[in-house]
């Protein structure tokens, strides 16, 4: 039709990190790859995140930009871009140096958020921007609003992880000799977001003491290298296995699928369970769970000990924000939602639903 802009034939997705933000973005990647199979989709992606993107089947690209690389980083990550000759660049990050990579990949059509939700005005780089929708909207739906920009039709946003690879080797010897986990994730993305140490170490031992029902497999605590001393004190004198810092990244998600459920604050682990179609308990405080909780059906997100209504795979948008403190969820809530999903009776490695 005309004045339509014509299907584009080679696209640059632009979201830098961090894991979670990363591992939902991929719901745009599969929509192009599904709806346009013969698009050429690059990504530009900085080096914690890459694994997630590096060898997925969605994309033909993946442009790795090393953070502290100054200016000639940046030179050099354009010029990489620049000769990809990307007729569209979408900048699903909202910041400043997110935006001003789309911008700089010569790109005729640069994408954005609407102005209402970007950060750092950092919609002056971008030329077209997604349809304003309520500002607590869920970020896999904010990201589907891109491929309608784009022209594709309308569809169940979908998210899938690159093959691990040999990690998968990893998860399935553990799951082998230990049984299917329950993962404990101790980190988070700030200090206000985490949940206390002494918290885990009172559910894994009242776990431990009294079994849930349905589920006689290991607990394991997961996390990265800066949470190893909350991973000592929630492990001391506890039979867990603890693999805080002891993972790689598709180590990790590959062991998210083969688990009953994970225990998390709002955190990359978190996303990536949800990504693989385990279920969680996510714990929320501060952040808003409405835009940044697990994505998909099979979860409980607890504020304050209390479950929030979930409505079209994320929370309601008719539940109030109101932040609270960490610690006022306490174990005892925690295992009540945990004995509500392992009684679902979900087998370790089941797809994710679609939402």
């Amino acid at each position: 039709m005309k004045g339509q802009p014509a299907a584009p034939a080679r696209v640059l997705i632009v979201r830098l990190g961090a894991i979670g933000d990363v591992a939902n973005a991929l719901v745009v990647a599969n929509a192009l790859r599904e709806a346009r199979p013969g698009c050429f989709i690059g990504w530009a992606v900085h080096p914690l995140s890459a694994p997630l993107v590096e060898g997925h089947p969605a994309i033909d690209r993946v442009h790795v930009w090393p953070r502290g690389t100054g200016v000639a980083g940046v030179r050099a990550l354009r010029r990489e871009i620049v000769a990809e000759g990307y007729d569209v660049a979408i900048d699903l990050q909202r910041l400043q140096k997110s935006s001003l990579v789309a911008r700089l990949s010569g790109a005729p059509r640069v994408l954005g958020f609407d102005r209402a939700r970007t950060k750092e005005l950092s919609w002056i780089w971008t030329r077209e921007r997604i349809e304003a929708g309520p500002r607590r909207e869920h970020m896999v739906r904010q990201y589907m609003r891109f491929p309608r920009l784009l022209g594709l039709p309308d569809a169940p946003p979908r998210r899938s992880l690159p093959d691990p690879g040999a990690a998968a080797a990893f998860a399935d010897d553990f799951a082998a000799n230990h049984g299917a986990p329950l993962l404990l994730n101790l980190g988070a993305s700030r200090p206000d977001k985490l949940w206390p140490p002494s918290s885990f170490r009172d559910l894994a031992r009242d776990l431990i003491e009294s079994p849930l029902d349905g589920f006689d497999g290991p607990l394991v605590l997961t996390g990265g290298p800066g949470d190893r001393a909350a991973a000592d004190e929630v492990a001391r004198d506890l039979e867990v296995h603890d693999l805080v810092g002891r993972t790689s990244l598709p180590e990790l998600w590959a062991l998210c699928a083969r688990s009953r459920a994970m225990v998390s604050a709002d955190t990359g682990p978190m996303h990536l369970c949800a990504a693989v179609g385990t279920p969680t308990v996510a714990l929320f405080g501060p952040g808003d769970p409405a835009r940044t909780g697990p994505y998909g059906e099979q979860h409980v997100v607890l504020v304050a000990g209390r479950p929030l209504a979930m409505e079209e795979g994320s929370v309601s948008l008719e539940e109030d924000h109101t932040p609270a403190a960490m610690a006022e969820t306490t174990p005892r809530d925690v295992r009540t939602a945990l004995q509500k999903l392992l009684g679902a009776g979900r087998e370790p490695g089941a797809p994710e639903r679609s939402a």
